[in-house]
């Protein structure tokens, strides 16, 4: 196959969506090596792709786009004349940006109404073998079969990012391993207490980092009852937190997108799972 074979890839957010992402995106690789794959994102997360050795072009565009904007935008994907566009997001925002374009278009079908009767009425449609990776490549076109290996998902750190996070540590009295905590969540009843985490910090023999937003709290009642903790919710960028990820010796956290990064850094990740609803 030809390089001129130019190949995008959409999805806007978040963190862990774009994480899972990076999985069907190995699929698209392996199925056209030698094309361009450009992807899509929105600039919040774009660094999160960066040094991602199945993109060739990392495309980010704003989240406060006007529709006028986006629009004119669409009109830059048709002139691209992309061989294949892979919608992974499925939302307003996406199927505008591809509506004026004349590619091929394979979109992610999302179970709508399934989350919504399992979200408002507690009634549970999805099959006990239902996996989100699964979901992406069912929508993939030819290029996957359902027999064929889901990809695990990936995400990269350079070595100088890492050396930069081992010297932030060290000014954080963090001198040798330590255990990465994620514990917020964008849904409360998603989190483990607070007190759980301090009650299993104070057993463990490591120092704990806590990663989050600033509108974390968890992290900061977290580290109120843990004297082994460092706090940096709301003080890294994206790519600060995914190679303080990589430098710990494993992961505990919520279902959310950096315990979600942590796993495609190819770390051991305890992961607590709780309801949406």
């Amino acid at each position: 196959m030809s390089f001129d074979q130019k190949i995008l890839v959409i999805r806007f957010s978040s963190i862990g969506d774009i994480v899972l992402a990076t999985s069907p995106l190995k699929t698209i690789r392996r199925a056209y090596p030698d094309a361009q794959i450009t992807f899509l994102t929105l600039d919040t997360f774009a660094p999160l792709l960066e040094y991602h050795p199945d993109i060739d072009a990392l495309v980010s565009i704003s989240k406060r786009m006007s529709l006028i904007e986006l629009w004119g935008f669409a009109d830059h994907i048709r002139r691209k004349q992309y061989r294949h566009i892979f919608d992974l997001h499925n939302s307003i925002r996406s199927n505008l940006v591809t509506l004026r374009s004349s590619s091929p278009v394979y979109q992610l079908k999302k179970p709508r109404w399934n989350r919504f009767l399992l979200f408002y009425f507690h009634h549970n449609e999805f099959g006990s073998d239902f996996s989100t990776l699964k979901m992406y490549h069912e929508h993939l076109g030819s290029i996957w079969n359902e027999n064929d290996v889901l990809p695990a998902t990936l995400l990269k750190v350079s070595n100088y990012e890492q050396k930069m996070a081992r010297n932030m540590l060290l000014d954080k009295n963090i001198f040798d391993e330590f255990i990465a905590v994620v514990p917020g969540a964008a849904w409360t009843q998603k989190q483990w207490p607070a007190e759980k985490y301090i009650e299993t910090l104070n057993q463990l023999d490591l120092p704990a980092v806590l990663l989050g937003e600033k509108k974390d709290t968890i992290c900061f009642d977290i580290a109120k009852g843990s004297s082994s903790t460092v706090n940096l919710a709301g003080q890294t960028t994206i790519r600060q937190a995914l190679a303080v990820l990589a430098n710990s010796a494993y992961v505990i956290g919520s279902d959310t997108g950096l315990t979600h990064a942590a796993e495609a850094l190819g770390k051991q990740v305890y992961m607590i799972l709780g309801p949406t609803s």
